[in-house]
């Protein structure tokens, strides 16, 4: 029977085992998938993006475009007069 004060490091190394032996298991897997085409020789691609022909719906109102500039800002008017004093 094991020794009162080595239960902790029995419970430690078997966690690890366990561990190992799921990395294992998980990267030892075949290959899921194969390739159609050779990548070596490499082929035409044709990709086309065709966009909607319907009209915008009526009583939208119009797209704005926001920039990451901020808006100008007039500084402040220079008073008339200056302040009373108290």
């Amino acid at each position: 029977m094991a020794d009162r004060n080595n239960n902790g490091l029995y419970f430690i190394v078997g966690g690890i085992v366990v561990i190992v032996a799921l990395l294992f298991f998980f990267m030892s897997g075949s290959e899921t998938g194969t390739a159609t085409t050779d990548p070596v020789a490499g082929g035409d691609t044709n990709i086309s993006v065709e966009t909607p022909a319907a009209d915008p719906a009526t009583g939208t109102p119009p797209v704005s475009v926001e920039t990451d500039t901020p808006p100008a800002v007039e500084p402040a008017p220079e008073p008339a007069a200056p302040a009373p004093a108290n």
